[in-house]
């Protein structure tokens, strides 16, 4: 038997007490006096050298938290991993990558920080106009060689800057933006020193959740004070929103007029071109951009799609192989990009190139069951195309069996590819059951219907295909109106039996996802806590969190979930 613990001496802990909180203030006082103490850095660059030269200048003012990166994807794979303070990055990261486009694909994923400061350090002149012209600029660049008290002088003064954006950290790291916009109106009524800063803030927030009657008055009252490109550019997309395409279009070619390194400008004039059924401007526009800056897969996939549709297959073709050679060894990677390929090559009777991007493709994902998967369906065309009947139905008979299984891990791309070789292959009825099920699940989603409707007319079947459209769009608007008027009527088990069964046999509709939430929370607001419901609303909100959170109604339900399970003492259920 151990012998007792001595009593507790009131003294001691006093002291251990008070030693405490003098070691806590001293760190804190170490804080004060050294700004580098304590924060978490990232260097971002190719050369072995420069990061030893960097880290070197780093410790010696103090920075003892310093992380590394050759690459761009070692960089995304660390951002994803650390909460970084401040972020090092040469602007040129090799194979035409850059550092802004880095900083832009980073905000885009939010796996920064508001306050994390980010800066860009290039020895090239020229790249400083493409730097303070993007929307999303970094805090700060500088130009090789440097010296280390001016690295200092920089740095402190975006760390300054940036510390204020502390307020609204914990609130977009959660996709809270409706939260985080409260926080900026919080700041901006005091009118301190970095009240610009968060009007931008706001303003790109708004943007995000398409708030745009809300970023429309945000922006014009930055530009009745300063002539800013951001603001301009800003107002630009919240006038798009808002279907206002001339004022828009004139907005966008002002500030590509003012300066032609603007790239987000290029890619919404090009859209505003292809809503307005004008397809080959669209596409010089792009053309335009991918010259200025190569690099930005999505851009290249817009220009091979519109080059594909305006019939200039070697554009397409080359926009394909660019896209998927930048793609390669990235997050960007899908076997879709192989599909997409290999289709513009047999539109262009180049069998032999098909074959040896479905080489690729295979070699690439060998054990993966979407890859393998997609592997067969072009097989499938390519055997078409070569005369081969037989083994073609072969490929995709065993296609569609494996696609009954696969059918919740394809992306929309992988099952309009899917249908796309039904209907070249006569098979209609497989190609308009996959097509029902794509818009049933995203019928509110007006981009990627206008695409669907797109591979009808490619595939000579536009009328039929803008019947099938509108008949699964309005199955859908007529269950969702059934279901919201048995909550209407305080009938909320029916209204949420409904749309459960709605959810089951549309499971990524987001729509009918949030509404089964909706209908949760109105029944437990006025009847009391249900586990089984809130337990399966709770699952389905952080699905929704990581597929779509900038949707609109998800980020009010956040707020009305996060009251009500503040008021009913449930803080275990927190999002």
């Amino acid at each position: 038997m151990s012998a007792p613990s001595p009593p507790p001496n009131p003294l001691a802990r006093l002291a251990a007490s008070r030693l405490g909180h003098a070691e806590a203030d001293a760190d804190a006082e170490r804080g004060r006096r050294n700004p580098y103490a304590h924060r978490l850095f990232l260097v971002i660059d190719s050369v072995p050298e420069m990061q030893r030269a960097l880290a070197m200048t780093l410790a010696s003012f103090g920075a003892d938290k310093v992380e590394y990166a050759g690459r761009a994807s070692d960089a995304l794979a660390k951002l994803a991993k650390y909460d970084f303070d401040v972020v090092l990055c040469d602007y040129d990261l090799g194979n035409g990558y850059d550092g802004l486009y880095l900083f832009e694909e980073v905000k885009a994923r939010n796996l920064i920080k508001q306050s994390c400061v980010f800066m860009i350090v290039t020895g090239e002149r020229r790249a400083q106009r493409v730097i303070s012209a993007a929307e999303l600029a970094p805090d700060d660049y500088l130009l090789k060689p440097f010296t280390g008290e001016l690295l200092s002088q920089r740095l402190e003064r975006a760390m300054r800057r940036r510390e204020a954006f502390k307020v609204v950290d914990a609130a977009v790291q959660r996709h809270d933006y409706l939260s985080a916009i409260e926080i900026c109106n919080r700041m901006l009524a005091e009118r301190g020193e970095f009240t610009l800063d968060f009007m931008k803030l706001k303003g790109s927030l708004a943007l995000k959740i398409e708030d745009f009657h809300t970023a429309r008055a945000l922006y014009r009252e930055v530009l009745a004070v300063k002539e800013v490109g951001w603001a301009k550019l800003g107002l630009a997309k919240a006038l798009t929103g808002l279907r206002a395409y001339d004022e828009a279009r004139g907005l966008f070619e002002e500030v590509l007029l003012e300066n032609g390194r603007v790239m987000e400008a290029y890619d919404w004039l090009a859209r505003l071109h292809s809503a307005n059924h004008r397809k080959v401007e669209a596409q010089a526009v792009l053309k335009t951009a991918t010259e200025l800056s190569p690099v930005v897969i999505r851009r290249q996939q817009a220009l091979a799609e519109l080059a594909l549709g305006n019939n200039d297959l070697a554009t397409a073709e080359a926009a394909c192989q660019t896209t998927l050679d930048l793609a390669k060894y990235t997050w960007h990677r899908q076997p879709t990009l192989y599909a997409d390929l290999a289709r513009v090559q047999l539109a262009r009777g180049e069998t032999a190139q098909a074959g040896r991007t479905l080489a690729s493709l295979r070699r690439d994902y060998r054990y993966d069951e979407v890859g393998e998967w997609m592997a067969d369906v072009i097989d499938s065309q390519i055997h078409a195309q070569s005369g081969q009947a037989q083994k073609a139905r072969q490929l995709l008979a065993a296609a569609k069996e494996r696609h009954k299984l696969l059918s919740p891990r394809l992306t929309p791309d992988a099952q309009m590819a899917f249908a796309r070789a039904c209907y070249a292959q006569k098979d209609d009825a497989a190609g308009d059951a996959v097509m029902g099920e794509l818009v049933r699940n995203h019928h509110d989603d007006e981009a990627l219907l206008s695409r669907i409707g797109a591979l009808f007319d490619e595939t000579s079947r536009g009328e039929a295909g803008r019947e099938l459209i509108s008949a699964n769009v309005q199955t859908v608007v007529d269950l969702n109106n059934a279901a919201v008027k048995e909550a209407q009527a305080g009938r909320y088990e029916a209204a949420i039996e409904r749309f459960a069964r709605a959810h089951e046999e549309m499971p990524d509709n987001i729509q009918v996802t949030l509404n089964l939430v909706n209908a949760t929370l109105a029944m437990v607001h006025r009847q009391g806590w249900h586990e089984s419901h809130m337990r399966r609303a709770h699952e389905l909100m952080l699905k929704v969190r990581k597929t779509a959170p900038t949707h609109a109604k998800f980020q009010k339900l956040q707020q009305a979930w996060r009251q009500t399970v503040d008021k009913l003492g449930m803080s275990q259920w927190s999002l």
